[in-house]
Order: C-alpha cells, then sequence, then structure tokens
C-alpha cells in the first residue's frame, strides 16, 4: 500500500528541478477524496522505452524531444518522498497471442507478433521506474487502452483517498487519453494531470492533440 501523505496533492511537484509542465482536467464533486496524489506510470517497459523494443522506433523521437526518461524518474522520486502513491500499469501479452483489432487501432498493433510477451525483456519495467516492492501497486489483467479496464485502479485510487492523478507514459492519444477521459468519468471531482512532457505518441501532432483534449 502507499504511505499516507497531507497537504496539497501536488506539492511533490516543487521538489525537483525540472518536473514536467502539466494539464490538469477536473471533474465536479469531490466525495471521498483526502486531497492526495497518485502517478500513473502507463506502460514503461522496454517495447516502448528502450532500444531493441518493437515498438520503440515509433517514439523515440518524441522521447528524445520531451526527455522524458529524464524527467519521469524524478517526478516519481519526489512522488515518493512526498507519500503519493505510485502505479505501474503495464501491458503484459500470452505469448501467441495479439492486440485485439478494434476500430480505433491507428497503428495496426494488432497486426503485430510478439508484442509485450509475459516472461520476456520486452514486457519488463525499465530500470528507471522499477517498482518499489508492497509500497506501490502493480495493476495486473488490464485488457484495453485504458488502464481501468479489467484492473482494481479504480478502487484503489477510491481506497487511497486520491483526489489529483498524474498520468506518465505510452501513448499520449491511446492510453494516456483513455485512461484521463475514464478518470474523469468514473471519479466526479478527480483532478486529472497529463505531464506533457512525461508522455510520448508516434508523432508531435497525435502528441500535441491528445494532451490538449485532456486540458
Amino acid at each position: 500500500m502507499c504511505a499516507g501523505g497531507d497537504g496539497d496533492g501536488d506539492n511533490f511537484r516543487d521538489e525537483e528541478e525540472g518536473l514536467p509542465p502539466a494539464k490538469p482536467r477536473t471533474g465536479s464533486g469531490a466525495s471521498g477524496m483526502n486531497n492526495r496524489a497518485a502517478v500513473i506510470l502507463l506502460d514503461f517497459q522496454n517495447e516502448f522505452a528502450k532500444e531493441g523494443g518493437k515498438l520503440h522506433d515509433d517514439v523515440k523521437d518524441m522521447m528524445e524531444e520531451t526527455g522524458m526518461l529524464e524527467k519521469v524518474p524524478g517526478v516519481v522520486r519526489a512522488a515518493r518522498a512526498a507519500g503519493a502513491c505510485v502505479i505501474h500499469s503495464p501491458v503484459i501479452m500470452k505469448t501467441g497471442v495479439r492486440f485485439v483489432e478494434e476500430d480505433f487501432d491507428p497503428h495496426a498493433y494488432s497486426s503485430m507478433d510478439g508484442l509485450f510477451t509475459e516472461g520476456t525483456w520486452n514486457a519488463q519495467f525499465i530500470d528507471e521506474v522499477q517498482p518499489e516492492g508492497l509500497r506501490e501497486h502493480i495493476l495486473t489483467g488490464r485488457n484495453n487502452f485504458s488502464a481501468f479496464e479489467g484492473t482494481r485502479l479504480l478502487d484503489i485510487l477510491r481506497s487511497e483517498g486520491v483526489s489529483t492523478l498524474i498520468l506518465c507514459g505510452f501513448l499520449s492519444n491511446l492510453c494516456i487519453q483513455e485512461t484521463a477521459a475514464a478518470a474523469i468519468q468514473r471519479m466526479p471531482g478527480l483532478r486529472v494531470v497529463v505531464t506533457s512532457d512525461g508522455c510520448a505518441a508516434k508523432s508531435r501532432k497525435e502528441h500535441d492533440t491528445a494532451v490538449s483534449a485532456t486540458a
């Protein structure tokens, strides 16, 4: 479980220089929330984030442009120091299983074999943001772009009294955007923050459009 924290939900953002600029979005009402922050890391795995990952070439230019691999670990360190929740949302696929083809699959990932295969280097968390034992939540069972689908994310946010959810990861216009939209819908009053320098898409246009959509 995550340690408790007091004060402003994003107070940790000032504890390190160079933290990513953020785009907040807030619903109405705040029932059951205790002014706590959570950082959720979506798909921070070798498949996307490291040379040799099958999808790395899709995002490497944006990653270099934003410097996200240098900035996001700083956000995570500051969150841990402030007692905020840190939540990891990986994609884990069984051997031989592909993504389900959907109407919204602009990069045709459903036609690719061996993505995020369980037990392989590709599916492992990157070294820079490895989970820290029992203090942090690792979501399992995710079955769609949104980190809420098939997981306990909603229960975790409610039980931890989270009032601010900060999103980092891949892809800005898929998992990040859909998770942000689901968070607003499922938890009215939740403040959702998409870190514009903590996410990446295949192109600057896709990234900027997605970030603007969550503002």
